[in-house]
Order: C-alpha cells, then structure tokens, then sequence
C-alpha cells in the first residue's frame, strides 16, 4: 500500500494538477457584470420613475465589462403580504422590460460618428427608466400574508412544552451506555486515476435555468421576505433589474426598492411668474395636505429633473438667472413623503413669463470737474452692469433747470473733454448710465457738479 500510494503522487505531480504548482491563471470562463448600483424609485402622477448607474465592472473578472441589456422586474404585492424570493421574481414572468446598453468602446479604435445621437446609456452612467401604472400593474400578485409577530415577547409557553416532554420521557428510559460512534477509515480511499494522455474537465458554473436566476453565488433569495416596517400596511410594488451579457448571461440583481400604492397629492395649481433684474420668482398658493405634509417640486416644462434641491414647504422659490427676451415656463408637482419615497402629483398647468429688461442702470457716481482754459474735463467711477452701454454727459448754464445731452450716443469711457464752453460762463454737469435694453433703460441723474469756465 505504501509503495501503491508514493506511485500515485508521482503520477498526479507528472500531470501537472498538483496543488504546489505555480502557474498563470485561469481566465474565467463566464464574465457577468455587477449589481446595478444606487436603485431609487419615486412616484410622479401616474409613473414610476426608476433611476440607477449601469454596470462598468465584471462580478468575476478584469477587463471591458460583459453587458448588454439591463432587464426590469417588478410585482405587485397585497398590504402585508410576504415578498417574493428572488428565485421566483426574476423570471420572464416579472420581466416588464429591457434596456439596451450602449457597448463599451473598444480599447485602441476611434469610435464612429454618428449622424444621431445614440439614447442608449453606457456603462456607469446614471440611466432612468419610467413604467406607467395601470390597472392591471396596481393589482397585487403576491397575497400570503406575513406571519403575525407575537403578541409580547416572553409570554407563558403551555404547560406540556416540548422541553418538560423530553425530560420526562429520558427520565422513563432505562439507563443504557451510548453506542460508540464508528471510527472513520485509516487511510482514504484513493480516487481512480485517469487515463493515460486526458487531464481531468475542469468544472464550469452552473447554466441558468428557466427562471434565469442570477448564477453567481448568494444572489438570489431564496425564503419569502417580510414586508418592510415602513409600508407593511400598504400594498406595494417591488422592483429589481440586473445586467446580463450579449450571450444571455445574468449578473446579480440590484437591491430592491419598495414603491407604495397610495393615491398622489391632489394637482396643485399653477405658479405666478415674475422677473427681477438678477432671478425668476415663483409664487403660489399652499394647498391642504389630507395626509401628511405637502411640499412641493418645481421644474421647467419638458424636464423631468425639478430645479429645487429637496421639495419646498412654502408656497414661493427664486431661480437664480434670468434671460431677458427669451420665454420660460414652470410648473409645479405636489410632493408627499411615504417612508423614504417621494409621491408627487400631476403636474399644474404651466406658467410662462418672457422677462423684460425694465431695470435701469445704477446712478453713476464719483463724478468731478476740472476747469482748463477753453475746456472741462470731466471723470467718474465706472458702473458695473453687464449690460452696460455707456454714458451721457448732460450739462446746462447755472442754475442748471434743464440740462441737455452733449454726445448723441453713450460713450463707454469714464472721462470726457467738453470743448464747447465760453470763458466766463458758469456750467451744471450731471452723467446718466444707459443699458443695451430695447428701447434702453436710463439710470437716475448723478450728483451735479458746477464750475466756471475760462
């Protein structure tokens, strides 16, 4: 035996598939991609909006990740009702879509132009995808109901429990002496060695089956999962998506978001929009919440990303920016919070401002005046505006009760000579600042300055 046993280490060492045998490692045989990330569901109006970062790494290996679709599963399950396991929700069954991924670019190639844009979204981008809510989607599927949870933790066990039975029936056995447990084989059996010129298969991962259930170990749930605390007294609709491969191959699903089936808010009603000089203001009035609070979403017509950071609680929000000539238009959505989950109604109707440049210049200032034979010369602080056209020096003889514009046209210096005065005569000047607007906005005279000319 000892003799049978040294040949067999020998023979193994000889095929090359000795455990100490350094060497490259296997490629793996069937790339998937991971988990989409960061799943989030929200509710607009009749939709549900689903937002997500598609995969650009492998599960279970390096390189240019392995995807080709995104697919969308989805179930509606009863107030209370246990969940289903993944096992039995990621099934075509459930699958109410697939999204196309645009394919990676090729290390080392340019890659084409393209005479449309391509909508697909590519790997590590944020993508979104809208299901509508039907009549048939809002009815639930999964009915069981969770079990209850115990009254009170501690409460009396019966009076035959299951420890008090086995004591006293091992108190009615006779004494007796345990059996001794079989030792196990000296030495193991030795596995039949192959044949001469094959290497051993090498096993594979399993194939999906018709379920298509992800192949990679631990994604899929396999008991029944209870309802979140959040919404367990609501029905719900649950969803998951996963990458999967050009040849089919499935990657794990995504984490799961709960949607709860509850009516939106009632459709608020349509800003009032007005214009400053520097932003857009929104104004409307507070509706009554029936239940919980109402806040609210705001965002410009054909957008779905609202302009406010987190919903407003009171009735008015001020956009920075505001392009004159040039036609806007808002609307509103009211927003409830069930758990972590934003509802937000249908949208108002829109409100549409075309902003007009109504805002003057500010009144310059710093104006001076020095006298020189035959001339003045004149200087002032610069305005700001970006919209800043120039200046127009006004002037009149003492005291000054109506001064007239001496240049036909803004000027954009800061300085002017006035050539035109008489020797003796006493002169009133003032500066307006003019904007680009049609027609033009004037500021307010500045300070008057006097002087005699000589």
């Amino acid at each position: 035996m000892l003799v049978s046993r040294r040949l067999v280490v020998i023979t193994v060492a000889a095929l090359g598939i000795a455990c100490g045998r350094k060497g490259p490692p296997l490629a793996p045989l069937h790339l998937v991609p991971t988990a989409p990330a960061n799943l989030s569901v929200a509710r607009v109006g009749s939709e549900a909006q689903l937002r997500f970062e598609v995969p650009s790494k492998n599960q279970n290996g390096p390189g240019t990740v392995a995807i080709d679709r995104i697919e969308v599963f989805a179930a509606t399950v009863a107030a209370g009702a246990l969940r289903p396991a993944n096992r039995e929700l990621l099934t075509t069954k459930y699958r109410i879509a697939t999204i196309a991924v645009k394919p990676p670019p090729v290390e080392g190639e340019t890659p084409p132009v393209e005479s449309t844009p391509d909508a697909r979204p590519s790997p590590g981008e944020r993508a979104t995808f809208v299901e509508t809510l039907t009549e048939k989607t809002l009815e639930p599927v999964f009915t069981t109901p969770a079990p209850k949870t115990p009254s009170a933790p501690g409460a009396p066990a019966s009076s035959a429990t299951p420890s008090t039975a086995t004591s006293t029936s091992a108190a009615a056995q006779p004494t007796s002496i345990p059996p001794v447990p079989e030792l196990p084989p000296a030495i193991p059996p030795v596995p039949p060695l192959p044949e001469a010129g094959t290497i051993p298969p090498v096993p594979s991962l399993p194939e999906p089956a018709g379920s298509v259930l992800s192949v990679l170990p631990g994604a899929a749930t396999e008991a029944p999962v209870p309802p979140l605390s959040g919404v367990a007294a609501l029905p719900s609709r649950i969803y998951t998506i996963r990458g999967v491969t050009k040849s089919g191959r499935p990657g794990p699903p995504s984490t799961r978001v709960e949607l709860p089936l509850v009516d939106p808010p009632a459709e608020p009603a349509p800003p009032q929009a007005t214009a400053t000089e520097k932003s857009i203001v929104l104004t409307w009035p507070a509706q009554p919440a029936a239940s919980g609070p109402i806040a609210y979403n705001i965002y410009r017509a054909g957008s779905t990303d609202p302009l406010n950071g987190a919903p407003v609680a009171e009735g008015k929000y001020e956009r920075a920016g505001v392009t004159f000539g040039s036609e806007e238009c808002f609307l509103l959505r009211a927003v409830q919070k069930i758990g972590a989950i934003s509802v937000e109604s249908n949208a108002s109707a829109p409100a549409c401002l075309t902003p007009r440049d109504t805002f003057a210049p500010a009144t310059p200032k710093g104006l001076s005046i020095v006298a020189g034979t035959g001339t003045m010369n004149l200087g002032w602080d610069a305005n700001t505006e970006t919209d800043l056209a120039g200046y127009l020096i006004l002037r009149g003889e003492a005291p000054g009760d109506t001064l007239q514009p001496l240049t036909p046209a803004p000027i954009t210096a800061t300085s002017y000579e006035d050539k035109t005065v008489k020797a003796g005569v006493r002169y009133v000047y003032a500066i307006v600042a003019v904007d680009k607007a049609s027609p033009p906005n004037r500021s307010a005279p500045s300070t008057r300055v006097e002087e005699t000319a000589r």
